[in-house]
Order: C-alpha cells, then structure tokens, then sequence
C-alpha cells in the first residue's frame, strides 16, 4: 500500500499510525497518574478499538476491492459486508458488555481508551484540511 500524501486523499495509513500512537500515549499517561485498575480499562479500551479498526478496514478492502463486485454481484457483496459488520459490533458489544459487568474495566477509562481512534481520525482530517485549504503554506520554525 502506498503511503502518499496526494492532495486530495485520505491519509489512512497516518490514521492506523496514530491509533496506536494516541493510544500508548493515553495508557501511559492514565498509567502514571491513575489508579491501576482505570489505567488498565485505558489500555484495554485502546487495543480493543484499534483491533475493531483493523478489522473493519481489512473486510471494507475486501469489499471494495472483491471478487463479488468484479463478477457484478455487488448486492451479495454488499449483503456480506453488512453481515460480518453486525456479527463483528454484536461481538464488541457483548465482550464490552462482559468486561464492564464484570468489573475488569473502568468504564470511563475504557471510554478513553477506545477514543484514541477518534482523536486519531479528528487529527489526521485536520491536517488534510490544512493541506487542502492551505497548500502552500509550512509550519512556522520558532526562532530563539
């Protein structure tokens, strides 16, 4: 896969970069400062929510990229995408629901974990934004 920066397209391999970036960067953080019992929900919530990432986008290439939709039966392949899509959230949801009910997980710090890919996809659209709307223009180097 190629890691261009082409006006216009959606860096997705910074995106997977900064998922886990963001989310060691969270469990560290909640590490020092937290209680063990949250710190562990934060890392916990942070590698289950990349996992899912991961998965999703590898069944959506598969998707786009099908066997299926070549052949022209893009309404099976639509039908099998959405298949695997709700068996994989269903399955999310209950392995969420079992590890908050069992109190392994803070939900709140589960919360946070599982944000990193929020805040990764939030900071990489920003920087598309800025490269689109403002081309030409570098960061600022600070002087001392």
């Amino acid at each position: 896969m190629a890691q261009t920066d082409n006006t216009g397209d959606f860096p997705i391999w910074r995106v997977e970069k900064l998922n886990w970036l963001i989310a060691a960067l969270l469990g560290t953080v909640a590490a020092l400062t937290l209680p063990f019992y949250t710190a562990k929900s934060v890392f916990i919530g942070g590698i289950l929510a990349n996992i899912s990432y991961l998965l999703l986008k590898r069944d959506l290439h598969n998707f786009l990229e099908g066997k299926l939709i070549r052949a022209g039966k893009a309404e099976q392949a639509k039908h099998r995408f959405y298949l695997k899509y709700y068996i994989r959230l269903s399955g999310l949801a209950l392995i969420i629901f079992w590890l908050i009910s069992r109190h392994i997980v803070h939900p709140v710090g589960f919360l946070v974990g599982s944000s990193a890919i929020v805040l990764s996809i939030g900071i990489t659209m920003l920087t598309v934004v800025r490269q689109f709307y403002f081309p030409g223009r570098k960061r600022l180097a600070h002087k001392s």
